[in-house]
């Protein structure tokens, strides 16, 4: 039969692990975190550096349709932030 002294170092050690994942938990919830930050970030850089382009857009058409409203304009301007998104990897 376990003495007194060993149960409370397996306690003690299970009570080790059960804290160094939770550590391990929270340190990778804080890099998944981190990294939705950045993907938002790129995302609305990349939508903020084409809106300039979509707007001034004179004569495009998409799908058939002409660009003209500004509701399609910034519909382009997404479609060209979608799209770098897709060279980076990201969806």
């Amino acid at each position: 039969m376990a003495s007194d002294d060993e149960i409370k170092q397996a306690e003690a050690r299970a009570y080790q692990r059960g804290y160094a994942a939770g550590q391990r938990k929270r340190k990778s919830d804080r890099q998944r975190q981190h990294e939705a930050r950045e993907r938002q970030a790129f995302r609305d850089r990349a939508f903020l550096a084409t809106l300039p382009v979509a707007l001034a857009a004179q004569g495009w058409t998409r799908s058939g349709k002409s660009i003209s409203s500004i509701e399609d304009r910034v519909r382009l301007a997404w479609g060209f932030t979608n799209e770098a998104l897709k060279q980076r990897g990201e969806v």
